[in-house]
């Protein structure tokens, strides 16, 4: 992550503000988070008709009451690299669809549907040990 948090203020401050939504995906629910269709056209004219090796990354931060995670999207094959802050406490079902489908879609904002861009995670389980951790840290 390139920005500097070192206070629940700092956090909060740099959650990502477009969200996520969800979209039915062959019998799965896809968590897809919402980008400035700016960046979305930039995705798309790097990757377009080219193999696509995407690294994806869960970062769980918590205090013991507060849980953010940093989600890397980093394609390796371009020089394009997000991040994602989401506040999980109030996000679980970001997490558990992106658990379930193994799956992650980026679409632009104000067009949600008509555009999407599918990562497929590497490793499924590693969403799904996120979820079991940041689930604990819930409780």
């Amino acid at each position: 992550m390139d920005r500097e948090l070192h206070t629940l203020e700092d956090f909060m401050a740099n959650v990502h503000k477009l969200g996520y939504d969800f979209i039915e995906y062959h019998n799965h629910k896809v968590p897809c988070l919402l980008v400035q269709p700016e960046q979305f056209e930039s995705i798309m004219r790097n990757s377009y008709g080219k193999p696509n090796l995407i690294d994806t990354n869960l970062n769980i931060y918590d205090d013991g009451c507060h849980v953010f995670v940093n989600l890397n999207v980093n394609f390796l094959n371009t020089d394009l690299k997000f991040d994602f802050l989401l506040y999980a406490n109030e996000s679980i079902d970001f997490f558990e669809a992106l658990a379930a489908s193994g799956m992650l879609g980026i679409v632009p904002h104000k067009s949600f549907g008509n555009n999407v861009f599918f990562v497929q995670l590497p490793k499924r389980d590693n969403a799904e040990n996120a979820l079991s951790l940041i689930r604990s840290k819930l409780k």
